[in-house]
């Protein structure tokens, strides 16, 4: 049952991931046609795409989480004994847990802070850009949780 919700989670991100990549890549070669074959780049173009590539940013950090491939150090694991190195992996997800923790909830007052902020060119509130901090930081504990349990 609960691996059944992790995988749902991975797959909604991954989704999300998708949407926000491809979504950049119009977005951004909209700006660049524009810009050189018309000679009119749309106001609102760097803004969705630096919106885009933040959320993508964010959440497709969770998928690396999910499948234990983000940049760290293994030599260690050569060296030390096995119980020594799974306390040692143990100790990294306590560590994570409480990078997200903080993610979150600075994250949530950063987006409280922004709320009557609008963007320039397309009139959104920047609320909606730095929800990715704590929408992310939640989804990378649910990662970082799993990691935990597997082991």
């Amino acid at each position: 049952m609960i691996k059944r919700f992790y995988k749902i989670v991975n797959k909604l991100v991954e989704a999300a991931s998708v949407f926000f990549l491809a979504c950049m890549v119009v977005v951004i070669s909209i700006v660049v046609i524009g810009r050189y074959v018309f000679n009119y780049a749309p106001r609102w173009g760097e803004e969705i795409g630096l919106f885009c590539m933040v959320w993508f940013a964010l959440l497709s950090a969770t998928l690396a989480i999910f499948g234990d491939n983000h940049i760290k150090v293994t030599v260690i694991q050569h060296i030390l004994p096995k119980k020594a190195v799974i306390a040692l992996d143990l100790l990294v997800n306590l560590l994570l847990l409480g990078i997200m923790g903080f993610l979150f909830v600075k994250g949530v007052g950063l987006v409280a802070f922004t709320k009557n902020s609008l963007m320039g060119g397309s009139g959104i509130s920047f609320m909606y850009l730095y929800a990715a901090v704590p929408v992310s930081a939640i989804f990378m504990l649910i990662a970082t949780i799993s990691n935990i349990k597997r082991r």
